[in-house]
């Protein structure tokens, strides 16, 4: 980014007119114009965190504008890389081809040093619609380039560049590469030594990225990738990877890379290699059976009408170039009657009666509606039949994501449409580190906080768990009481931490509340992670966690006690049988089991890959130490991960109440008589320590019972702070239900003793102090008392589930 001296000069250099150093000045200086994703049903949004800017890139698409932003992250020729940048009125053609003034929000504005530049950015496929559709306003020149004339005009008029960059599926190897590339720009200087280098090179003119840190016996790629980052070492990042070591080559001289596919064995595939192929040139068994038999009969000198015609069709396939056996093939793939059998107006009112009548009648059966068209056909077209059944099921099965989207909305409707083209799709991470994602699940099973003899009381946990989405492996989890919160996703972020000392580089969540807080945004800032958000109720996304889910439900929670993963029916069950009844878990139970089932998971194989999941991790962390994002847990990262709180108000004799617990710290003692409140952040885990804003510091104040918080176990400490923080409030209700038991049983003692006329205990009358104390007289007082027994009851502290 460039300093302040910098951009006046860079406005110098390249003649800026006033206007447009505005334009640029009023961009830098504000927030993006729009929140990127707000209307986007299959979008993947991201924050990308620019160590260029030193700042997070909003893109809201994956392929497109993430795309552009990480080539521009890459060049070192673009200075500077602005989002979402202040909107412009420009005069767009609408359907009539009027023109229309319309607000225009540009997608990213770059400073690079052929000049400042507006652009937009667009896939392939869209502006395929775009110039076909608006060939008004889009424009595609001979060179293949294309202009967005409304834009172009007002931009050119501020004395600002614009240009269209469109994103094609072939960027989509060296975005990755690049990627790695710019990871190991913040690793230091490459360790290898020029000779070693060279003298590798003088064995061999290329080398695999395998064999070549085989040979020089390096640790890990980093030194290797950073050579080729600083143009030491080539290779076709179009077409190759640097996550699959094995099959990267690497020259020392650019122009040699053409050479390397003589020394390199035949792929079984690569792109291209694959089209569709004609029914002639490669037949179905049926059909090449049919052209054998033809041939045969042609041989046997067989003189027939229909040996005649086949002689024909081998002399006209022969002038085309076919052989005498593709000529012969049938052509059955042109059966049938292409013309519409059905007429339009029957055409038209079924559609109409399918999107306005059948998709909003939710419940409705296929049969039903069926029989509801056929009534209102018949009044519509009395002329023509209604359709069959089995056209209006086939014309529902073509409209039935649109069905979909009426009766049950975007979730629905996304669950039934089609795939998307494999080829056209995202690259997935290659590497361990380089993309996790975080989800929530409510467990089916109920666990005991608070155990009061033969009355237990459960509830049912939510588990946070964040999974490495290359390698399939459990990084981190977390367990709460309460709803998906700040708070959970703070504890997976700290779990984390204290097994890996890592974070993932990209995190993909839902849209959540607790996941689009801007308190969620500033941590993974913070620690200079992406924030990927994925597509809302898109259920295609997310598979991996989900898949965990599963796997834990049916495998795990199935055979353990409380469990509610078979409960459907609740009122058919016995009430003795229900399984919050039968809940005999602990949290610290719960806690161990789930770590041994992911121990257990993680170890299992996956896919294809002859390593378990854990050696796999193990791997790529010792041989790719750069994707990862390095964190150690000490008290900036404690207190970057508290929660958010609020001013509270100081008792300079007791200290902070919060949640019924009171902190305190020497150092609250320099607000007095200058404040009597202050700011404070809760700690998401530990009960007994919130931090303080005091002066310029967060000062951690502790309870009472800090020391013995941290004498105990690590799960020990985790469960003592789901108890008092994530079932403070279900505590709170027994204690109140408790508290409401003491009145009724202080009644009904009242009650018992007034009905029996007299008092229930024994009063001894004064003893006189001026009389010399006899040692017996009080037994023999009790010996003289009428004392009846006292009738106790037998209590409890009773749970409403």
């Amino acid at each position: 980014m460039l300093s302040e001296s910098q951009l006046y000069r860079y406005f110098d250099d390249h003649n800026v007119s006033s206007d447009a150093v505005q334009y640029i000045l009023n961009t830098r200086n504000s927030q993006p114009s729009r929140m990127v994703g707000t209307h986007a049903r299959n979008n993947v949004c991201s924050w990308f965190y620019s160590e260029k800017m030193e700042r997070t890139i909003s893109t809201e698409s994956r392929t497109a504008e993430r795309a552009f932003v990480v080539l521009s992250e890459f060049d070192r020729n673009v200075f500077e890389i602005w989002d979402q940048p202040e909107p412009v009125i420009i005069q767009k053609n609408n359907s009539k081809g009027q023109r229309r003034n319309s607000s225009y929000t540009a997608d990213f504005l770059i400073l690079d040093k052929d000049g400042p530049c507006v652009v937009e950015v667009k896939d392939v496929a869209t502006i395929t619609k775009l110039v076909a559709a608006k060939a008004e306003d889009w424009v595609k020149r001979y060179d293949g380039s294309i202009d967005y004339l409304p834009a172009k005009r007002v931009f050119e008029k501020i004395g600002l560049g614009f240009r269209v960059f469109v994103a094609s599926n072939d960027l989509r190897f060296r975005v990755l590469n690049q990627e790695l590339l710019l990871r190991t720009r913040t690793m230091g200087s490459p360790c290898i030594v020029e000779d070693d280098l060279s003298n590798a090179f003088e064995e061999s003119f290329c080398w695999t990225l395998y064999d070549l840190r085989e040979r020089m016996k390096l640790n890990d790629y980093t030194s290797i990738i950073q050579c080729i980052d600083e143009g030491k070492l080539f290779f076709e990042c179009d077409t190759e990877m640097l996550s699959e070591p094995r099959g990267c080559y690497l020259v020392k001289r650019k122009d040699l890379l053409k050479y390397v596919s003589e020394f390199r064995g035949p792929k079984i595939y690569h792109d291209s290699l694959l089209s569709a192929i004609e029914v002639v040139r490669m037949p179905p068994t049926a059909y090449a059976e049919s052209a054998l038999e033809r041939l045969k009969r042609i041989g046997s000198h067989e003189n027939g009408r229909s040996v005649r015609r086949w002689r024909a069709l081998v002399k006209k396939g022969g002038r085309e170039g076919w052989s005498e056996f593709q000529s012969l093939i049938p052509k059955w793939f042109f059966s049938g009657n292409r013309r519409r059998k059905v007429n339009e107006l029957v055409e038209e009112f079924l559609y109409k009666y399918i999107i306005e009548d059948h998709a909003a009648s939710p419940g409705l059966s296929d049969y039903r509606s069926y029989i509801r068209y056929r009534v209102r056909a018949q009044e519509e077209h009395p002329a023509y039949p209604p359709a069959a059944r089995t056209t209006f099921i086939r014309r529902l099965q073509v409209l039935s994501e649109r069905v979909a989207l009426i009766r049950e909305g975007k979730r629905k409707a996304n669950a039934v449409a089609a795939p998307s083209n494999p080829l056209l799709r995202q690259l997935k991470a290659e590497l361990a580190w380089q993309r996790a994602a975080v989800d929530h699940y409510l467990a089916d099973i109920y666990l005991v906080f608070f155990d009061s003899e033969e009355c237990p009381h459960v509830m049912r946990p939510w588990l946070t768990v964040m999974i490495d989405l290359a390698t399939g492996c459990t990084l981190a989890f977390s367990i709460s009481f309460q709803n998906p919160s700040r708070r959970s996703v703070a504890k997976v972020m700290r779990d984390c931490v204290r097994r890996h000392s890592m974070l993932p580089r990209e995190i993909i969540v839902d849209r959540g509340s607790d996941f689009r807080s801007v308190y969620f945004s500033a941590l993974l800032a913070h620690s200079k992670m992406e924030l990927v958000l994925r597509p809302s109720s898109h259920s295609r996304y997310g598979g991996e966690v989900e898949g965990l889910f599963g796997e834990f439900k049916k495998q795990w929670l199935s055979q353990r006690p409380g469990n509610t993963t078979d409960f459907k029916n609740a009122r058919g069950v016995d009430g003795k049988l229900q399984p919050k009844k039968l809940a005999v878990l602990t949290p610290y139970d719960f806690y161990r089991e789930f770590e041994t089932f992911i121990s257990w998971r993680d170890s299992c194989p996956k896919s294809a890959s002859i390593s378990a999941p854990r050696n796999i991790l193990a791997r790529h962390m010792r041989e790719f130490p750069f994707i990862g994002v390095r964190q150690e847990f000490n008290s900036e990262y404690a207190i970057a991960t508290a929660v958010d709180g609020r001013n509270y108000k100081i008792d300079f004799q007791r200290g902070l109440h919060i949640g019924g617990i009171w902190y305190w710290s020497p150092e609250l003692n320099e607000l007095k008589a200058k404040k009597n409140s202050v700011e404070v952040r809760c700690d998401p885990e530990n009960p007994h320590v919130v931090y303080a804003l005091i002066g310029n510091r967060w000062v951690p104040c502790y309870s009472s019972r800090i020391n013995r918080y941290s004498a105990l176990d690590p799960i020990s400490q985790w469960v003592d702070g789901l108890i008092v923080l994530d079932a403070f409030s279900a505590r709170q209700k027994v204690k109140a239900q408790a508290d409401e038991e003491v009145v009724r049983i202080i009644r009904s003692m009242t009650e018992s003793r007034q009905q029996h006329g007299k008092s229930q205990i024994a009063v001894l009358s004064p003893v006189d102090e001026s009389q010399e104390y006899e040692e017996d007289s009080v037994f023999q007082l009790l010996k003289d008392a009428d004392i009846q027994t006292l009738e106790v009851e037998d209590w409890e502290v009773k749970h409403v589930w």
